[in-house]
């Protein structure tokens, strides 16, 4: 790397550092503060904390990847992880969350199920989930920071005798060192202000590398690539690569062979995944600790806007990084071709000085922010929900902030360490986002909008789903060999694991007695959620006659507007750099449009502050 590009990166790493040394006093204050900032932070610093933490560095190489596979019909594919998920935290999940006024999500299972023996499960099974899910994606996360850096930072040089899964690991063990050192010393006000500065890095340097995909594509050289990677030894487009322009999804792709060959399924179960992901909340666990980390429901939704937007730039970045790798690819002689390494490939070598030191300052960002969100996340349940509920209950404030430090140094030490020995990303990877969190996902829904939903019931499908999805990793091998398949299409395994999970979620909770109705209509009157809770309705209507919960009419049809909303601010700007004018213009008016319609519906029918 040229010495500018590195310039670039010191005064980068060394202006986070300075952060995290500048805020540690302010963490130290107690526990709320170490872990929500003692909710004081503005709701715009939040919400592009949170947009920050969703843009990974592994991700976008897969989103690219996407891109060049499947063209403009790669953004289904992101419903796998509810790309669109910001629309459910505008329209109502930010502000049910912010209402419960706990500090995680583990805690919240006593809000909604009580402080007995059901509730205590519910917390439990939670606090496992989020502990082994947390766990496993730091692991992810350091695996595949190792791999990218190691293409840029000169370790190889330094240590010539090592081999590249050594500079690997030595890559990921320096990143993470540094961004431990923040995390650790600022805890959640110095994690929120870090990723806001951040944000703004990644925002510039998306716009950068956008503009360079936009400058340098040219039709006929990509339609040419596009020709050649969709045939042969190097197939690795599997769109007819006349449609690759196209977001209108097949129903079968030309390659009968591919594990999405029958398009149009895996289209419906991903986005129905998607839709109920949204509808389940937060199940990336980090951030919904960042709405309750905001002042209140007004600002919560507030925040979840200004999430979606701020994420915006994601994606015509990975469109250009795709334009750029295709041409590149293509007129290379090699047979081989990773479509996950385009991402690097053009970093390394298609950008000019200065613009690659910005464009890795960005990335890098990137991955800070995702991991040190994790981190704080997972030291989040691992004090307050295990060590200080059953370990050491009563203890000092200092104690519990000293508690936080220790735990988030063991949890990048894991991360580390699940770096040194892991050789499977995709599989981590698969189980975590896909199986896992198919899993888990009715259950989740449930406890939001079914008031005969109990504890045990809660428990039990989430054990049930993390078993199953565990048995699915060693299942799908053998049954994809048995018929001769190159895996078991998700449009199979995510509504099998789904279904499973339920009909034990539903099945204990109707062999239990439900919750005592004083914590159901407590949680009915504070949250004011939708669904289907008339018994609980009648009780409060009873009780405290004055209680008017707001609508949920108006919460849906913005849910439902900022849906397209959000997909045409995404979908748009990605058109743009690909020069497909008639299609950016389109998503253009459709954002104005949804945008006005929005002022009216979510907007002016905010919470007052301070409710």
């Amino acid at each position: 790397m040229h010495w500018i590009d590195l310039s670039i990166l010191a005064v980068y790493i060394g202006g986070i550092l300075a952060i995290g040394f500048l805020v540690k006093s302010r963490a130290a204050q107690g526990i709320d503060s170490y872990f929500l900032g003692g909710r004081t932070l503005p709701w715009w610093m939040i919400a592009m904390s949170g947009s920050s933490s969703y843009f990974d560095i592994t991700g976008t190489m897969w989103i690219v990847s996407m891109f060049v596979a499947y063209g403009f019909n790669g953004f289904w594919i992101q419903w796998i992880w509810g790309f669109l998920i910001a629309a459910f935290y505008m329209a109502f999940m930010g502000k049910w969350i912010r209402r419960s006024g706990v500090v995680t999500g583990a805690e919240w299972m006593v809000f909604r199920f009580g402080s007995g023996q059901a509730g205590d499960l519910a917390r439990l099974a939670y606090t496992l989930f989020a502990v082994l899910t947390l766990t496993a994606f730091i692991g992810y996360t350091a695996v595949g920071m190792g791999k990218f850096g190691s293409q840029f930072m000169p370790v190889a040089e330094w240590f010539p005798n090592l081999t590249a899964q050594q500079v690997d690991r030595l890559c990921a063990t320096l990143i993470i060192g540094v961004t431990g050192a923040y995390v650790v010393l600022g805890g959640f006000t110095g994690l929120t202000i870090v990723d806001f500065v951040q944000t703004i890095v990644l925002t510039v340097g998306g716009l950068v590398i956008a503009y360079l995909g936009y400058a340098a594509f040219d039709g006929q050289s990509v339609s040419a690539a596009l020709e050649t990677l969709a045939s042969g030894p190097r197939r690795v487009v599997a769109v007819d690569p006349q449609q690759w322009y196209s977001i209108v999804p097949p129903w079968r792709l030309p390659d009968a062979g591919n594990m999405y060959a029958v398009f149009g399924a895996v289209v419906i179960a991903l986005l129905l995944k998607g839709l109920l992901l949204g509808a389940s909340g937060p199940e990336q666990l980090f951030d919904f600790q960042k709405f309750l980390a905001t002042r209140d429901a007004r600002s919560a939704s507030k925040a979840g806007m200004l999430w979606g937007v701020c994420h915006t730039i994601r994606f015509p970045m990975a469109m250009a990084i795709t334009i750029m790798g295709l041409v590149a690819f293509a007129g290379m002689p090699s047979e081989g071709f990773d479509t996950e390494k385009v991402l690097p490939y053009v970093i390394a070598r298609k950008l000019p000085v200065a613009f690659k030191g910005i464009a890795l300052a960005a990335l890098i960002s990137a991955f800070m922010g995702t991991f040190g969100a994790m981190v704080n996340g997972a030291a989040s349940y691992l004090v307050r929900d295990i060590y200080q509920r059953y370990v050491r209950p009563g203890a000092s404030a200092r104690h519990y902030v000293a508690a936080s430090y220790l735990t988030s140094v063991l949890m990048i030490l894991i991360g580390i360490g699940i770096s040194f020995i892991s050789d499977s990303i995709n599989t981590m990877l698969t189980w975590i986002v896909g199986f896992l969190g198919s899993a888990v996902l009715l259950p989740n829904v449930l406890r939001w909008y079914w008031w005969r939903l109990t504890g045990y019931g809660f428990a039990a499908g989430m054990g049930a789903g993390m078993v199953l999805s565990l048995v699915q990793v060693f299942a799908e091998p053998l049954i994809a060999r048995s018929f001769g398949w190159p895996g078991v299409p998700v449009y199979y395994t995510l509504p099998v694991l789904a279904a499973a999970s339920t009909l034990v979620c539903v099945v204990v909770t109707l062999l239990t007695a439900p919750p005592d109705m004083t914590t159901l209509a407590h949680f009915y009157r504070t949250t004011q959620p939708a669904g289907f809770w008339r018994p609980v309705a009648r009780h409060v209507a009873d009780t405290d006659p004055q209680f008017r919960k707001e609508p949920f009419g108006p919460d849906l049809l913005s849910l439902i507007v900022g849906l397209v909303w959000l997909g045409a601010l995404y979908v748009g700007p990605s058109y743009a750099v690909a020069h497909q004018w008639l299609a950016a213009g389109v998503c253009a008016g459709v954002v104005v449009i949804g945008a006005a319609i929005l002022a009216g519906t979510w907007y002016r029918r905010l919470p007052a502050p301070g409710q």
